[in-house]
């Protein structure tokens, strides 16, 4: 089995397309994902170290996003280095900490969305990781309104894929930062998207201020 194939069999945590995970507007504290102290190379299982480089993550995260929006007949995203920069050191603080959660709202230097991916350091390609964010599609209910879009019940099972497709969105800035284990990718996206009480396809953009827990 290829390397590829393998790396997309390998299991990683994925956190939803806004701040808080549950409890949103309940008062509780935010939760995280704290990783376990150690996982193996890639070359312990046979497998190639997967390739990183800034220029890369670029190329595949504006791809992909800008095909699925295309095919919506959705306008592309468009790279913005400072919300690269931004989510850069939120990348780096989480895998100084090795504490997997969302950054709070007030942390981010620019308001923005938030979409965050979690795996085992060097096992994954750029495009498994957009490809986790994409693969919700297949629970969204396209003709719903946040948070009743998704065919499980959950908002947040659809979270990454809304704010990908989220028609208000102009802009978006990746960055992925190495841990002792794990490797944390956090994207960032302006205006932020998933509004309640709004379907992400939605033509008009007058929006109420209230967004689905921080993203």
């Amino acid at each position: 089995m290829s390397g590829g194939v393998l790396r997309r069999l390998w299991p990683a945590r994925l956190a939803i397309a806004a701040g808080l995970i549950w409890g949103v507007g309940q008062g509780k504290a935010e939760p995280a994902w704290r990783a376990l102290p150690t996982t193996m190379p890639a070359s312990y299982y046979g497998m190639e170290e997967a390739e990183r480089n800034d220029g890369l993550m670029r190329e595949v995260v504006l791809g992909m996003h800008n095909a699925e929006r295309e095919a919506l007949g959705l306008a592309p995203l468009a790279w913005d280095s400072a919300l690269a920069a931004d989510a850069a050191s939120y990348a780096r603080e989480m895998a100084r900490t090795d504490i997997f959660r969302h950054s709070p709202r007030a942390s981010r230097a620019i308001p923005s969305g938030e979409n965050l991916w979690m795996g085992s350091r060097g096992h994954h390609d750029y495009q498994v990781m957009v490809d986790a964010f994409l693969d919700e599609r297949r629970l969204f209910r396209r003709t719903g309104k946040l948070p009743d879009i998704s065919t499980s019940g959950r908002w947040e099972d659809v979270g990454h894929y809304t704010q990908i497709i989220w028609r208000g969105t102009r802009k978006v800035g990746c960055a992925l930062a190495e841990g002792q284990s794990y490797d944390y990718l956090v994207c960032r996206y302006f205006p932020a998207g998933n509004v309640f009480g709004r379907n992400p396809l939605d033509r008009d953009e007058a929006a109420p201020p209230r967004y689905a827990s921080g993203g």
